[in-house]
């Protein structure tokens, strides 16, 4: 008779990962051991496998633009359990059983949905050119430059206590244990640089035979692109990299929203006749002076429309004395003078001058930051 008893089949842990199960958005939960308020941030970033830090910064940012941070948080925190627990805050107040699972879903949508609702709705994006736009790039550069070197300094100190006193490992009183680190492979930052090349090739062409993109297009593109790539990193990993390069093209493209052009310096067109002034004006920083007072046939200017655009500086327009003028002014912060007169604040517009349609000059300027002056001579 044989004795040897057959094993049972061998089982992974209830709460190990399960390949053939696919993760839904039910499977998030708030976490409870790292958290500010709910919880919420830490526990999105466990689902996605990546740092509290990106989640936190990325609802700072939602919620100053129109709110939708703060409406995701708040639906999150009702609609999820915590850690170690089966029910949400909705099922305790809603006596929710069967269909707490498909309530939480619903919800969690309906909650999207109107985040993207109070992001269009709120002045169709203008949060982007406005002060919000910063705490982006901040976030992720403080990520790069102070969490994560601060985190790897905790894991050597740790790998050092337990390398110089191994028996702590087995005292239940010791520091974990850490697992060292693997290689991580920068193909997948590869990839993403080389996706943003063929993408930005395929948007010069474009450019060439159809409409002009401007520079922040292009940035815009690569930043997009990026996105995309740390959303991969989240399954498989080694998305580190990308987390500054996003940082570095969010400032750029912070810089290139309030720079119309990046000519930085002075820009002094003086024309002689009428032919020779333009109609569109750019300048990045610095000094944009438009003199009109040389010009030969001023007269030849009625009717014309002249945009000025600039970001952050002076903007100086002289008009000959006789020459009708209607000038049109918007800037987001700085001081506007129209022949004498004077305003300044944060989104300061004047207008200034009329006559009937076809008399007179209209001179339309747009300022980001600075100084916008009109006089006549």
């Amino acid at each position: 008779m044989n004795d040897t008893q057959q094993s049972p089949p061998t089982t992974g842990p209830d709460d190990g990962f399960d390949p053939q199960r696919l993760r839904t958005i039910a499977d998030m939960r708030r976490s409870s051991d790292d958290r500010i308020i709910g919880g919420v941030c830490a526990g999105a970033a466990k689902y996605l496998n990546i740092d509290p830090v990106i989640v936190r910064v990325v609802l700072a940012v939602l919620t100053v633009a129109g709110f939708a941070g703060l409406i995701l948080y708040a639906a999150a925190w009702f609609l999820l359990p915590a850690e170690g627990e089966d029910k949400s805050i909705a099922a305790d107040w809603f006596k929710l059983d069967k269909n707490e699972e498909q309530v939480r879903v619903a919800g969690l949508v309906i909650a999207a949905a109107l985040a993207a609702l109070s992001i269009v709705g709120d002045n169709g994006w203008a949060w982007w050119g406005g002060a919000p736009w910063w705490l982006l790039p901040v976030g992720l550069v403080y990520y790069v430059f102070a969490v994560r070197p601060r985190r790897r300094r905790e894991a050597r100190e740790r790998q050092a206590y337990l390398a110089a006193d191994p028996a702590a490992a087995t005292s239940p009183t010791a520091v974990p244990p850490v697992t060292p680190a693997r290689r991580r492979s920068p193909a997948l930052t590869f990839l993403v640089v080389s996706v943003i090349a063929i993408a930005l090739a395929a948007t010069r062409i474009w450019s060439e035979y159809h409409d002009d993109v401007p520079g922040t297009g292009y940035i815009a593109i690569a930043l997009g692109i990026v996105g995309l790539g740390l959303l991969v990193s989240t399954f498989v990993g080694n998305g580190g990299p990308l987390i500054a390069i996003g940082a570095l093209l969010a400032i750029a493209l912070a810089i290139g929203s309030v720079l119309p052009s990046g000519r930085v310096g002075a820009q002094t067109p003086t024309p002689t006749t009428a032919a020779d002034v333009k109609s569109h004006y750019t300048h990045g920083v610095g000094l944009l002076e438009l003199d009109l007072t040389r010009v030969a046939d001023p007269e030849s200017l009625a009717g014309r429309t002249l945009h000025l655009d600039a970001g952050v500086g002076q903007t100086r327009v002289i008009v000959p004395e006789g020459l009708r003028a209607v000038v049109e002014a918007d800037l987001r912060a700085g001081e506007i003078s129209l022949f004498g007169r004077t305003d300044d604040g944060t989104d300061v517009s004047m207008r200034e001058g009329a006559g009937p349609a076809g008399s007179a000059v209209t001179i339309d300027i747009e300022q980001r930051l600075g100084n916008v002056e009109v006089i006549s001579r």
